[in-house]
């Protein structure tokens, strides 16, 4: 496969139109049409849904994953070539960009798959890690740990954190903790559903009618937990898809909420458990691609350190 015309491809997946990818690629949009069209006729299969944004059929994840794999090493290729040019000198761009031997060097993108609440609490520290680095830059798609791998098989990123163990074909996995989640409601929502909240550290309560907050609709947590409990009816339910606002709706006393353990200290003390076995533990793992790149071992590295807070 001819790579300008893979490259072509993955630069409109990424900005979602042909003009777009265009502008990354410094051609026209006719140019860009054009190579991604040689390279359907050469493969002999639709790649791309010529939709708003557009997306990549099966055909076309193939080939976006292997349009990632090639911009990796390549990548990481320039770089070993760098190192090895010493009698160039070096330089500092305007937009402080590294050169090496009067060349530009660009970061590498590295493109990850994080759920909200990772994103919200342990993960924070990688910010800091990535920083520290002017050969890479992260880009995060949010998805549910329960629906990340998707992600990962279409091509989307490199690397994803799910709660899926068994990992595909070509990927690693790497376990990173588990994240325990805490089922928690205001005293006076459950005092209104007639909940005795007393002396005692949680509440028994009709979870069949007490009003409940919810994620969205990827997030099954809330649902797990009723059917644990023997639930099978929906309570009136709220949907506030964002990990902080959605702990801050659960405080307010919206509705009961299963909030990870490590925002609680954050939170009010007026919550309180609503069970007697109010915990959920989501085991947490690294998928990446079985691909030799130091810079994806460095990310791995720094992924595991920071997830060393869950246990």
């Amino acid at each position: 496969m001819n790579i300008d015309h893979v490259k072509a491809l993955a630069a409109v997946v990424d900005e979602g139109t042909v003009e777009g990818g265009a502008f990354v690629l410094g051609v026209t949009p006719s140019a860009t049409s054009q190579r991604i069209r040689t390279l359907e006729s050469r493969i002999g299969q639709v790649l791309i849904r010529r939709t708003n944004p557009i997306t990549v059929t099966e055909a076309g994840e193939a080939v976006l994953k292997y349009a990632r794999e090639i911009e990796l090493l390549e990548s990481e290729t320039m770089d070993r070539l760098h190192g090895i040019d010493i009698d160039a000198p070096d330089g500092i761009g305007a937009d402080g960009t590294v050169s090496k031997g009067g060349r530009r060097r660009e970061p590498t993108v590295l493109r990850i798959g994080v759920n909200a609440d990772s994103l919200s609490t342990w993960f924070r520290p990688i910010f800091a890690e990535v920083a520290k680095w002017d050969d890479i830059v992260i880009r995060i798609e949010v998805a549910d740990q329960g629906n990340a791998l998707p992600l990962l098989t279409s091509g989307e990123v490199l690397g994803t954190i799910t709660s899926a163990a068994a990992g595909g074909y070509g990927t690693q996995v790497q376990k990173l903790g588990s994240m325990r989640y805490v089922a928690v409601a205001t005293k006076g929502l459950l005092a209104k559903y007639g909940a005795d909240v007393g002396a005692g550290s949680f509440a028994e309560v009709g979870l069949g009618s007490l009003p409940m907050v919810n994620f969205g609709k990827d997030d099954d947590l809330q649902f797990d937990f009723l059917r644990r409990a023997g639930v099978t009816t929906i309570p009136p339910m709220s949907v506030v898809p964002s990990s902080w606002e959605f702990a801050a709706a659960v405080e307010a006393g919206v509705g009961w909420g299963l909030i990870p353990s490590m925002q609680l200290g954050g939170l009010s003390r007026d919550l309180v458990q609503i069970t007697a076995q109010p915990n959920i533990d989501v085991p947490l793992y690294w998928h990446h691609w079985n691909l030799a790149s130091e810079k994806l071992g460095r990310l791995t590295q720094a992924l595991q350190q920071a997830a060393a807070q869950m246990r």
